[in-house]
């Protein structure tokens, strides 16, 4: 979601009275992850990701002693059917390394198809945590259930989404699609002094150690790690990952001056992503697939780090340039392949997790929207119009990044036939964009006018799940507890059902009282 910087730019002494923070160190974890002899080792948590049939990515953290400081640290790790670790599937000793961050992962292999797993990690004679994982199911399955989330600002609030995720059975894996962290520095957009919510480091982060700080910092919150350690996840990168509105060769939120080359800090971020997250780290980049037996393919799009700068926002012209593009030469192809092979596989549906908005909505007097793909709209002619040549139906994007909730029906370059859905989500805690002044009933009304639009909810946090079935997709919004305050409370508001086949979609009523969970 792009903010203007200056526009929430404090006094760097805004609310850091009194709160003593350590410097980074060079080349490794910031000193103050040392740990103390009553502290942890596991203070990060568990994670598992990137699921296959076969296969997932298992991930931790160890905060070394003092004495452990610079030298590796042996880690055992486990996973199998039973809570308590006993007869383990598979196991192993991984080394938790400085050069890495001390972060652990490993790609525990020779699983069974559609089988929930506990796991777990030993070091020093301290146990982690016990996660809960899931391997993606064989062919004939029935249903899959996939919650999709964006945009956790940890100063903005508490990640009440992510308490009422940890306490859910029913989901196969959580899709974030991407702002799983923010850049700027305390104060700069979000203060969190009053919930005790300030990250590290202070300062907006530019260097390898900021971005591995800043991780760090988030990881520490009790709601993400109950939510990483309960499901799978499968994760992308937006922007925020990086600096705000960044692209192949720069950020808005970067000036080369004062904060050096671009590319240098490009890598730092995406080296502190990949030793941070349970990715699978591919040379292809972020965007990859999965395959859900015979009812799914889940295909991840990179749209940030593959993309063309942006243009301005009431330039037509440049938003129909053909040279610019949203995912890049390489990507597109890989896309458009994936799609046709989807669909000759014979692939019930085709769901397309990434960032940013596919569908038109300049409801704004201010122009369209030159950071989604309104502002590349060669890239969607390119993808709409593969989907209509080749008649492939039956595909449904997952969106996020505008910290509001919308169901578009996907119209072809502007206009007609329908020939996708669109769900994009709520934001985990970062401002929903109704607060905004700019938002007006007048432009509330204009934004309920748009033609392939069905729904919109522009005020509230929260977090959707789309359900897979032969015959549907549905797709249920929840709205969670206000992020000033703790909760994992979470309501369902909104629900919608697409038959296969159609690329409409019906609004059914929620359940009444709380979302399962």
């Amino acid at each position: 979601m792009p903010i203007d910087r200056r526009r929430f730019l404090r006094s760097g002494a805004v609310g850091v009275a009194g709160v003593a923070v350590a410097g980074a160190t060079t080349g490794c974890a910031p000193a103050s992850f040392t740990m103390n002899e009553s502290a942890t080792r596991f203070a990060h948590g568990v994670a598992s990701g990137d699921p296959l049939a076969d296969r997932v990515i298992l991930w931790t953290r160890i905060t070394p002693t003092r004495d452990e400081r610079g030298a590796a640290v042996p880690t055992r790790w486990w996973i199998g059917e039973h809570a308590d670790g006993r007869a383990p599937v598979a196991e192993g000793v991984a080394v938790a390394e400085p050069a890495r961050d001390y972060t652990v992962k490993v790609d525990a292999e020779g699983l069974v198809p559609g089988v929930s797993y506990h796991y777990g990690f030993e070091a020093g004679g301290e146990r982690s945590t016990t996660g809960r994982t899931r391997t993606l199911p064989p062919t004939g399955v029935a249903r899959v259930r996939l919650a999709f989330l964006s945009c956790s600002n940890y100063p903005a609030g508490f990640f009440n989404g992510y308490g009422h995720l940890a306490r859910r059975d029913d989901l196969d894996a959580v899709l974030h699609l991407g702002d799983y962290l923010y850049e700027y520095g305390h104060a700069e957009y979000g203060d969190g002094t009053a919930l005790g919510r300030i990250p590290a480091p202070l300062g907006e982060t530019i260097t390898l150690d900021d971005y591995r700080w800043r991780h760090a910092s988030y990881k520490a919150d009790p709601d993400l790690q109950a939510a990483h350690g309960r499901h799978p996840w499968i994760t992308v990168w937006d922007d925020h990952e990086t600096a705000n509105n960044s692209h192949t060769t720069g950020a808005q939120n970067h000036d080369p001056e004062t904060e050096g080359r671009w590319r240098d800090r490009m890598l730092a971020a995406i080296r502190a992503y990949y030793e941070w997250m349970p990715i699978r780290e591919l040379p292809t980049g972020l965007f990859r697939r999965f395959r859900f037996g015979d009812l799914l393919d889940l295909v991840m799009l990179d749209t940030r780090l593959q993309r063309d700068a942006q243009v301005a926002r009431r330039d037509d012209a440049g938003a129909n340039d053909p040279d610019r593009s949203l995912l890049g030469e390489d990507q597109t192809g890989w896309l458009l392949d994936a799609l046709s092979q989807s669909a000759q596989d014979g692939i019930r549906w085709r769901v397309i997790g990434q960032q940013v908005v596919v569908s038109p909505s300049a409801v704004s007097p201010a122009g369209f929207n030159p950071d989604a793909w309104s502002g590349y709209r060669e890239s969607r002619r390119q993808v709409l119009g593969h989907l209509l040549d080749e008649g492939i139906r039956d595909v449904v994007f997952l969106s996020g990044d505008v910290h509001s909730s919308w169901v578009f029906e996907v119209p072809h370059d502007d206009g007609t036939p329908r020939c996708a859905l669109e769900f994009v989500c709520p934001a985990i805690s970062s401002p929903p964009i109704g607060r905004s002044r700019s938002i007006d009933e007048e432009t509330r009304a204009r934004i309920a006018q748009v033609e392939h639009l069905a729904w919109f909810d522009i005020d509230h946090n929260g977090y959707a799940v789309v359900e897979l079935t032969p015959e549907a997709a549905r797709v249920e919004y929840l709205r969670s507890a206000p992020v000033e305050a703790r909760s994992p409370e979470a309501r369902e508001v909104a629900v919608f059902e697409a038959a296969a086949g159609t690329h409409r979609v019906v609004r059914v009523d929620p359940a009444d009282g709380d979302a399962r969970g």
